[in-house]
């Protein structure tokens, strides 16, 4: 049954993308998802090249400037970047649209406590009635796991739309001494997992736990002050998370740190910003001139002139 969030429409014709480039590994990928024809119509074929034993494939998806900043300084809200390309308003749509094709095809999706605080009516849900139906029809809840990534638990607005939306799957990941702060003020019913500090702590009657309470708001603890993301990963793929799609640019770094990262989906918006305006990463470290990941481009979609959509590879 379909939801009653709030969705809109999108013009097929308007935000129909042309694809430009495609990889030789992309046209063997054998990781089908689910499609129906506006993801036809609009973008193409949309398959991932594998799926990972022990995590969730990881991938994202963000608008950039030509020099790689994500918001203004003056305006700081992302999709700004999109919307004030004066010379292509359809393309900052299609890029909307995007984001909405990769809540679709994903079994969660990991938000920012910074986030929510900044958008209190921020819900990881599919805007796009006939994706939803998609969902639906292949037999997945109309809406992925909004995951809240938080270290500690204390960054998280619990009065926050998301806690007060049933129709939207709520799970959080944080530390030991985040899970003390969220037992402390969390309003809605939770059960806790943890806190885990290994792989072998993960048991098939936590994970049943997980899957029996599904109505509730699943609280993952890894670590003591900070959660381990490779541990948390883990205990989401054993719970049946394949796909996770990474909305939060700050987490969205940390884990291209930790070699979790499978694909980037960087939108291109022709407009300079330049100065110290926000670019990805910029609050965490920097790789070096001797250690830094690279990337292989996948394929390359065209709106106009003015509006590219580039997925990557990442190379570890």
């Amino acid at each position: 049954m379909a939801t009653s969030l709030f969705k809109m429409p999108f013009d097929v014709e308007k935000i129909k993308l042309t694809k430009i480039h495609e990889s030789e590994d992309l046209k063997n990928a054998k990781v089908d998802n689910l499609t129906c024809n506006h993801i036809k119509e609009i973008y193409g074929e949309l398959k991932f090249l594998e799926l990972h034993e022990d995590r969730p494939y990881m991938y994202t998806s963000l608008v950039t400037s030509i020099d790689g900043k994500i918001a203004f300084t003056d305006a700081p809200q992302g999709p700004l970047i999109a919307k004030l390309n004066n010379y292509d308003e359809n393309g900052a749509t299609a890029d909307w649209w995007i984001l909405n094709m990769l809540r679709t095809v994903s079994d969660g999706d990991i938000i920012g406590a910074g986030t929510m605080q900044a958008e209190s009516d921020y819900t990881c849900h599919i805007f796009d009635e006939e994706m939803e139906e998609a969902r639906i029809k292949a037999g997945l809840p109309p809406v992925p796991w909004n995951i809240i990534s938080s270290l500690n638990g204390s960054d998280i607005p619990f009065d926050h739309v998301l806690f007060n939306t049933p129709e939207v799957p709520v799970m959080i990941s944080t530390s030991a001494a985040g899970l003390k702060v969220v037992e402390e003020n969390i309003k809605n019913d939770y059960v806790a997992i943890g806190p885990v500090y290994t792989k072998e702590d993960v048991t098939e009657e936590m994970i049943q736990k997980m899957k029996d309470n599904q109505d509730k708001v699943i609280v993952i603890a890894t670590g003591d002050n900070a959660p381990d993301s490779k541990l948390s990963l883990y205990i989401m793929k054993k719970f049946g998370l394949n796909k996770v799609l990474v909305e939060t640019p700050t987490y969205m770094h940390y884990l291209v740190s930790q070699g979790l990262m499978d694909e980037l989906f960087f939108n291109y918006s022709c407009l300079y910003v330049g100065g110290q305006a926000l670019s990805i990463g910029k609050f965490g470290k920097e790789f070096g001139s001797q250690d830094h990941p690279h990337t292989k481009m996948l394929s390359i979609h065209r709106h106009s002139d003015h509006f590219f959509y580039l997925r990557h590879k990442l190379i570890y």
